[in-house]
């Protein structure tokens, strides 16, 4: 008789032989040899970081040995035959080449950039230091200086407590330009960033500096003008929207609407300089007279204070001259008889006193200077030779004498 097979068929197992068990245990395994191996790369590669290398015997050592990193092997040479850049692969027939890199400290680093930053200061001060001049004007931050029996321009530089030294740091420290002790616009480009601080002006990139608003204060900030920025000081300029009305005594029309180094000639020297109506305070220093190109200058309606500097006769370019509606006082300098070009000077509403210098006068008389005025309306000037008299405030009339005068 056939047997019957009463047992029922088992079903078959999916996951193979071993069963599930077996398989989550092999899979455990690999998993935990993995991790282990992972450790153990991870922890020679800290030691082999952290390994000194002082017993490398050679002054260069080659990048891809002990010092890390991938040898000439892994990095194809460039070519720079001017094929845009293609990469060259080493010859089959010779061995890679080996690159090398000098091997220093931090600390020789260091010293090498104290060396070069010393060396740049020394290089800088040399050629500034014989241009300083001490203000006429007796003022607090240049106090002990003016008092001192032999004056040192090197100790003024290194004081950034005034605008000297303010303007030095500038050039030594943050001036994006580093420029040499015998670069032939150094002087243009220190006296123009002097100007700045000499007459209240803020660094807004300057960390030392503690920034308030200019109108709060006095002053003007860098990147109103766009002064004290990394481009060629030509290129301190920038667009102005306030009242044009006494822009228009201007020489050049086209520099009305803007505020800073409106002009330079083909050698890149400052020829007109414009800072009207920024609310500036302060003085104008005596190293202007080193824009020696400058054909205009234009300070008018600001809050300068301080006798009118002298060198201002050594500007023999200078056609045009507004210092109204400021602070200026004392007597106004007789420097102008070697200005044989110059035609405009406005010195209306501020608070001089005395005779109008005979300079002047004698420019009028020689039919070079065209317009003259100052506050000559009686006390406190006293000028025969002036085309207008203005009465310190607001009101400006033509002189008598001078009316109907035709000057060649």
């Amino acid at each position: 008789m056939q047997s019957l097979n009463i047992e029922p068929e088992r079903p078959k197992n999916p996951y193979g032989p071993g069963g599930r068990h077996s398989q989550d245990t092999s899979f455990i395994s690999a998993k935990m040899y993995f991790v282990i191996c992972l450790a153990l790369f991870t922890m020679m590669g800290i030691i082999k970081m952290a390994m000194p290398v002082d017993d490398i015997s050679d002054e260069w050592a080659k990048k891809g040995d002990a010092s890390g990193g991938w040898g000439a092997e892994h990095n194809h040479p460039v070519s720079d035959n001017g094929s845009g850049g293609s990469v060259n692969p080493p010859k089959q027939n010779s061995p890679p080449a080996q690159t090398y890199y000098p091997l220093k400290s931090q600390s020789n680093n260091i010293d090498q950039g104290l060396n070069d930053k010393e060396f740049r200061s020394d290089d800088l001060m040399n050629a500034l230091a014989p241009i300083v001049a001490l203000p006429a004007q007796p003022r607090s931050e240049y106090k002990m200086y003016q008092e001192a029996a032999n004056f040192v321009p090197e100790d003024l530089l290194y004081d950034t407590n005034t605008p000297h030294g303010k303007a030095f740091d500038f050039i030594l420290n943050r001036d994006k330009r580093k420029l040499s002790g015998d670069d032939k616009h150094l002087f243009q480009r220190f006296v123009l960033t002097l100007i700045f601080y000499a007459m209240g002006g803020t660094d807004e990139n300057d960390p030392k500096e503690h920034h308030t608003s200019s109108y709060a204060r006095g002053g003007w900030e860098s990147d109103s003008v766009h002064f004290l920025t990394g481009l060629h000081e030509c290129h301190w300029v920038k667009k102005s929207l306030e009242d044009h009305f006494w822009g228009i005594l201007s020489i050049e029309s086209e520099s009305d609407q803007r505020v800073g180094v409106t002009k330079c000639n083909n050698d890149m020297e400052v020829i007109e300089l414009r800072l009207a109506d920024l609310n500036l305070v302060g003085f104008l220093p005596e190293e202007i007279k080193w824009l020696s190109t400058l054909e205009s200058l234009d300070m008018q309606n600001n809050h300068l204070a301080g006798p009118v500097p002298s060198a201002l006769g050594d500007l023999d370019e200078l056609r045009y001259l507004s210092l109204d509606g400021n602070n200026f006082s004392g007597s106004i300098p007789d420097v102008f008889t070697g200005l044989t070009n110059l035609e405009r000077v406005y010195l209306n509403f501020n608070e001089f006193n005395g005779v109008m210098p005979s300079s002047l006068c004698y420019l009028r008389e020689e039919g070079v200077l065209e317009d003259l005025w100052s506050d000559c309306g009686g006390y406190p000037i006293t000028c025969t030779c002036c085309t207008v008299c203005c009465d310190m405030v607001a009101e400006c009339d033509e002189m008598a004498s001078q009316q109907g005068v035709v000057t060649d």
